[in-house]
């Protein structure tokens, strides 16, 4: 098997990756404006109602203080 030194093919294949990412579609672009007090405290709310309900369904499952397991 070759052997390949990363550091010379990152400076051999930086411009023909910087063509491409630029080239490529990269679809939805980030918020232009900050949100305000009053949007985060509703995106919040649905945000822990979503979650409220997914665990009454069963498609959320806590497994411990940091783990949990989604279900679709």
């Amino acid at each position: 098997m070759k052997r390949i030194n990363f550091d010379d093919y990152v400076r051999e294949n930086r411009g023909s990756f910087t063509r491409t990412r630029l080239a490529r579609d990269r679809g939805r672009q980030p918020m232009a404006r900050p949100r305000s007090r009053e949007e985060c405290a509703i995106l919040l709310r649905l945000d822990r109602a979503r979650r409220r309900q997914w665990l009454e369904q069963g498609k959320l499952e806590i497994l411990g203080p940091r783990k949990f397991r989604l279900k679709f």
